[in-house]
């Protein structure tokens, strides 16, 4: 049966072995132009990797008349501690168009593009651990699994600063090649309440993921994690930091929590 264990191991057939549901992350509103890059540090039950260890993405956000196109290129940075070396994943990159964040409506739609590679058992480490680390995304760094995403949400600010947004993101995950079986469909939620004055924000979010497409309880189905982070503005660059920590006994077995930094450009 299809279970949690499956989101954290061998996730639909596709893993060896964590935007994004970023959009509800407590960072700053993505500007209508910019380039970022987020990091996240995994730290895993027990230790066993090295400080370098990492889930990262690389984004670009690019104002097209009222819709901005979306990059997202994830990767990972992945060494067991002792060893000679490590390994570097190329994720499963998304491109898709969304609106503007000036906009009380948040909507995006877009594809993931299958090319992650874990041939080697180096490689299917990286990937495991992006699974595992960025768990509320891990069909960015599983194998052969294509993907499509949409999401709708709400944000609102008030006079004083203080701002709420909720939002849904159903999920169609399809295993492809040589791991082809049936599409599960997952559904991301979550709220994210917090303050920001345009130089800097403060927020604390609840997020969860569910598998629709598969029998058991809502607990045996779902996985969630409360998030707190900021950023501050300087000029055109704009640093967050946030942590991340999940709140069941199945994920927290294998991550305490992750820690991760952002650093956003604006155009």
């Amino acid at each position: 049966m299809y279970r949690k264990s499956i989101l954290l191991s061998v996730v639909l057939g596709g893993v060896a072995g964590p935007s994004s549901a970023q959009v509800l992350q407590p960072w700053s509103e993505p500007t209508s132009r910019s380039v970022s890059l987020d990091v996240l540090r995994p730290a895993f039950d027990g230790g066993g990797t090295t400080t370098l260890t990492t889930v990262n993405q690389l984004g670009v956000r690019w104002a097209v008349g009222s819709l901005v196109l979306i990059a997202e290129a994830p990767f990972v940075l992945a060494r067991v501690d002792g060893a000679s070396s490590g390994a570097f994943l190329i994720g499963n990159p998304f491109l898709g168009f969304g609106t503007a964040p000036t906009s009380s409506f948040i909507g995006d739609i877009g594809v993931r593009i299958p090319i992650v590679s874990a041939s080697t058992l180096e490689r299917g480490f990286a990937s495991a651990v992006g699974v595992v680390g960025d768990f509320q995304d891990f069909e960015a760094y599983g194998e052969d699994l294509l993907t499509l995403r949409a999401t709708v949400g709400y944000r609102t600010r008030a006079p004083n600063h203080y701002g709420l947004r909720v939002a849904a993101r159903p999920t169609l995950v399809k295993p492809i090649g040589s791991s082809s079986g049936d599409a599960e469909l997952l559904l991301d939620y979550g709220i994210q309440g917090g303050y920001d004055n345009g130089r800097a924000s403060f927020g604390i979010s609840f997020t969860g993921r569910g598998i629709v497409t598969e029998p058991g309880s809502i607990g045996e189905r779902t996985v969630h994690d409360l998030a707190v982070g900021g950023s501050m503005t300087f000029g055109r660059i704009r640093p967050g930091i946030q942590i991340r920590v999940p709140l069941e006994n199945d994920v927290g077995q294998a991550l305490n929590y992750s820690l991760g930094l952002t650093v956003q450009m604006a155009f």
